[in-house]
């Protein structure tokens, strides 16, 4: 079986990397893999893994003036490239891992099955409807993008949804030394380190950690807030000034630490005692996941992907609108009480050997594949 991945942005975010996890992961189960992505991280590490990559542009969706001319432009564009690719690589399935993929993927594969991994909360629902007609499957990543997707598919494509959940890889996380984690990011080893790891992106919500940073100070011992996340495409300089400012004014800066050029989790997560995970519309929360593989209790807003993730003060806390209140309310009452606090983390880490690993998802999508070249076969043969 040949797959092609196709993806038009360069830089690691959570869809890029379980498009490399998933490539490498089916690329381990004897199914031939290669991938159409941009010249970037996504490349260099998807070739150093031993994928076949082929280079396509690098489309930064953006819906506003000069932005919306170039990305349509590319677009526009990009089939042109992905078809030269089809035929060079004659897949028997090509899987876009994003809308701006399988647009680009949708004019150019021909009669090949078409696979679209939905992996947001925001689409535009008449492009959505229309891209739904065009595909053979709809991969959901959480029940909650499936909630949103049947909203705005056709009423003929609800047949061709499934949800596979996303993955990680937990054996990255279980062997963390926390005493070597603080010493490597200058973190005091009886600091209560609370952490927040997302791209500065503003729907992430890093203005609700902070309020909840300013919270918490004066109720944990020797607390210290981190923040690790990238500004991903060079936008967010405002967003950046603005939070700076926000920490300064509740006088956390000597007890705050911006983390902007880490693409390793398992690297800081065993130094921290608690994430924190305020956004109200995640689509799933890959960060979520990690923790949990890592043994970092979770506290969360109540929302979307998150919601499916953690089971209710088993598995993590989750709070009703994300409010900073109630989840310094939550945090401060975890971290002080460590029976509990161990029995979550274990329920936690059990929770995501069982249902959220790449392994599960890659068997769940070669079952698809199968049956979908299946269907195919079956069609030809009794068009013969």
């Amino acid at each position: 079986m040949n797959v092609l991945w196709v993806d038009l942005v360069s830089e690691l975010g959570g869809a890029q990397r379980s498009l490399y996890e998933v490539c490498v992961g089916l690329q381990k189960q004897c199914t031939h893999m290669a991938a159409a992505v941009p010249y970037g991280p996504l490349y260099d590490q998807l070739k150093a893994a031993g994928i076949v990559v082929f280079p396509v542009a690098n489309v930064r969706a953006k819906r506003h003036g000069w932005g919306l001319f170039t990305t349509t432009a590319k677009l526009l564009m990009a089939p042109s490239t992905v078809a030269q690719i089809i035929r060079a690589t004659k897949p028997d399935i090509v899987h876009a891992n994003n809308l701006p993929a399988f647009l680009a993927s949708s004019r150019a594969v021909g009669r090949t099955p078409l696979f679209w991994h939905v992996r947001d909360l925001q689409m535009p629902p008449l492009v959505a409807h229309d891209a739904s007609r065009k595909a053979t499957r709809i991969i959901a990543a959480s029940e909650a993008i499936d909630e949103q997707l049947v909203e705005v598919v056709s009423q003929r494509s609800m047949g061709s949804i499934r949800v596979i959940r996303n993955g990680i890889d937990p054996s990255r996380f279980d062997h963390g030394d926390r005493e070597k984690a603080r010493a490597a990011f200058g973190f005091s080893q009886d600091a209560t380190v609370v952490g927040m790891i997302a791209h500065l992106v503003p729907w992430k919500r890093h203005d609700a950690f902070i309020e909840t940073a300013g919270h918490l100070r004066q109720r944990l011992p020797r607390p210290h807030f981190v923040v690790v996340g990238k500004d991903l495409f060079g936008e967010q300089a405002k967003l950046l000034a603005q939070l700076t400012k926000q920490v300064e004014a509740l006088g956390l800066t000597d007890c705050f630490t911006w983390i902007h050029d880490l693409d390793a989790p398992e690297k800081i997560l065993p130094a921290f005692d608690l994430l924190l995970h305020p956004p109200l519309r995640e689509p799933f929360g890959r960060v979520i996941c990690e923790a949990m593989a890592a043994r970092v209790p979770v506290v969360a807003a109540e929302s979307g992907g998150p919601a499916t993730i953690i089971e209710q003060n088993c598995s993590g806390i989750l709070v009703r609108n994300g409010d900073p209140l109630l989840m310094a309310d939550a945090a401060a009452a975890l971290l002080s009480d460590p029976e509990r606090k161990a029995k979550i983390t274990e329920r936690a880490h059990r929770a995501v050997l069982e249902t959220f690993t790449t392994q599960r998802v890659c068997e769940q999508l070669l079952r698809e594949y199968r049956a979908v070249l299946a269907d195919v076969r079956a069609f030809n043969n009794s068009d013969e």
